[in-house]
């Protein structure tokens, strides 16, 4: 509670003000002036003022004329950082904090100057269509996918504000959902054994790193981020287990995974040429494999395939081969079910089985009725 609060409202030069003085919890004497039309309205600023001041504090009073730039100054200065982890789980700061950095750059050049109390529902909305009609740096139409993920982002900067008291309520919350994932394009690609052989077939000559890291997603649905990081203290060849640790899984949880004979026996040759240093990374890269795998899937004749759809790959060889949905969540670590669920894509042979299921049903119905039907006349 603030302590020495006085107020008043006084005249300059023709213009009309409310002043509030008071001291905040810091000890700090605290001054805030604002302009009014005339004498009455002064006034009830002034009341408004002292009235925010009792109900919610000297910090709310303090963010009333806080600059959108001042908010992403605060959150950048106490959350934009890498992430830290005490026994295995993460404390404080953000994983891709790198991206979320580029994220800033864009809500400092739409929003910054602009008071952070006065934006509204509607400006959030503005915002959405106005990142959605600029196009990519390869001047691509920019995907509802992208923009959900900037809006998810601004959507924490805004709810971090409200519990601050910086504003009373997430602009977020004034509306209709502005974060739809049922409007995102999902990725249905997966990767038929004819394609696979052929893409690792063409991981030859400066390609040769990509075939163990290949075969690793396509075994283990590891993500491309949980598998260039992998370490080989983190890997047991002997009994065939790899340990995902919680600082590079996207979910910050730690899992076990376990290898597949090939992906044992490729590893197997990748450690009998390393240094043997267990603080190596086990497939050695250190940036994205974007060029080589995009020249790869083309030599393949292999189109329309993204590193990630590796994963969807696996998970879904992985139900198709009879393992359960839960199990295979505990694989690729997934927290919810809904999510894993857009992993799970039809393939060409799902849907001809499904077909010839419901075929059978329908004709075993159709005996059942025909076989029956002389008792009915009966």
């Amino acid at each position: 509670m603030a302590k020495e609060r006085s107020g008043y409202v006084f005249e300059k030069n023709g213009d009309w003000y409310a002043r509030l003085t008071f001291t905040n919890q810091q000890g700090k004497r605290k001054d805030i002036k604002r302009k009014a039309g005339d004498r009455a309205e002064a006034k009830k600023l002034l009341k408004s003022l002292l009235r925010e001041l009792e109900d919610k504090g000297c910090k709310s009073v303090e963010a009333s004329r806080m600059t959108c730039n001042a908010l992403f100054d605060f959150y950048e200065a106490h959350y934009l950082h890498p992430a830290q982890y005490v026994g295995g789980r993460k404390v404080s700061g953000l994983r891709d904090w790198k991206h979320t950095r580029g994220f800033l750059i864009i809500f400092r050049d739409y929003f910054g100057h602009r008071i952070l109390r006065e934006v509204s529902h509607a400006d959030v909305r503005t915002f959405r269509l106005h990142r959605l009609s600029i196009p990519t740096q390869h001047k691509r139409q920019r995907t509802i996918t992208t923009v959900n993920r900037e809006l998810c982002c601004l959507r924490r900067i805004f709810s971090i504000a409200e519990r601050e008291g910086y504003i009373h309520k997430n602009p977020f919350r004034m509306g209709d959902s502005l974060i739809s994932a049922a409007d995102e394009v999902k990725r249905e690609r997966v990767l038929s054994h004819d394609e696979e052989a052929r893409l690792l077939k063409a991981c030859t000559g400066l390609r040769t790193h990509l075939r163990p890291l290949l075969i690793a997603a396509l075994d283990t649905s590891a993500r491309f981020g949980e598998l260039i990081k992998l370490q080989w203290a983190d890997t047991y060849l002997d009994s065939g287990i790899i340990v995902i640790k919680a600082e590079n899984s996207k979910t910050n949880r730690p899992r076990l995974v376990a290898m597949t004979p090939r992906l044992q026996e490729e590893l197997h040759s990748l450690w009998s040429k390393s240094t043997k240093d267990k603080n190596a990374r086990v497939f050695g890269i250190k940036n994205n494999v974007r060029k080589s795998f995009e020249s790869a899937c083309k030599e393949a004749g292999v189109e329309g395939f993204r590193f990630h759809d590796n994963r969807h790959t696996a998970l879904t060889r992985m139900i198709a081969a009879g393992v359960a949905p839960m199990e295979c969540m505990k694989v690729s670590g997934h927290s919810q079910y809904a999510t894993f669920a857009r992993y799970i894509n039809p393939t060409e042979q799902a849907v001809r089985k499904a077909a010839e299921a419901l075929s059978m049903f329908n004709a075993q119905a159709a005996e059942a009725q025909a076989s029956t039907a002389p008792e009915l006349i009966n």
